[in-house]
């Protein structure tokens, strides 16, 4: 009977080692920061996503509603619902009425908000360094263009999908 690395090796399982492709390869890397993320984000209890609400949060100007949340996230409404939910409880930011429009609710940092997105300012500065640990300024500009057009290649083709 087969082990399953044994099993992964004989069926040509594309891991980040051997992957010619870049969907499966960029998908490892993505999960690789995540993992790191929520690794060093685990001590203060926020998950990756809550950390990108308060970023974006942090760096609004005027005005936010759980609407501008969505788009930013490109999420459905329950799932910031719930994300702006957990962060409530946690002190980290409130939800209030807005004053032109009583249904529509505004979400705002807290103090203990801000401090804790200064503390993830400092995680980010450490996961995009052990990112780029190895790679010349001329090598990190390449692969930012480079994947620059591959998300606008995704975009464009996106867009043109959902065209009637």
């Amino acid at each position: 009977m087969l082990t399953i690395l044994e099993r992964s090796a004989s069926m040509k399982v594309c891991n980040a080692k051997n992957c010619r492709h870049f969907g499966p390869l960029m998908g490892y890397c993505d999960h690789q920061v995540h993992k790191l993320m929520d690794l060093k984000l685990r001590s203060m209890d926020v998950s990756p996503m809550q950390s990108r609400v308060l970023g974006f949060l942090y760096h609004a100007e005027g005005d936010v509603n759980q609407r501008a949340l969505e788009q930013y996230l490109m999420v459905k409404p329950s799932t910031v619902n719930g994300i702006v939910s957990r962060l409530e409880e946690k002190g980290l930011i409130t939800r209030t009425a807005s004053a032109q429009d009583g249904r529509c609710r505004i979400v705002q940092l807290t103090e203990q908000g801000r401090v804790c997105h200064q503390h993830f300012k400092d995680v980010i500065a450490q996961v995009t360094a052990q990112m780029e640990q190895g790679f010349s300024d001329e090598e990190k500009e390449l692969l930012r263009s480079l994947l620059l057009r591959v998300a606008a290649n995704l975009t464009d083709n996106a867009e043109e999908e959902t065209q009637p």
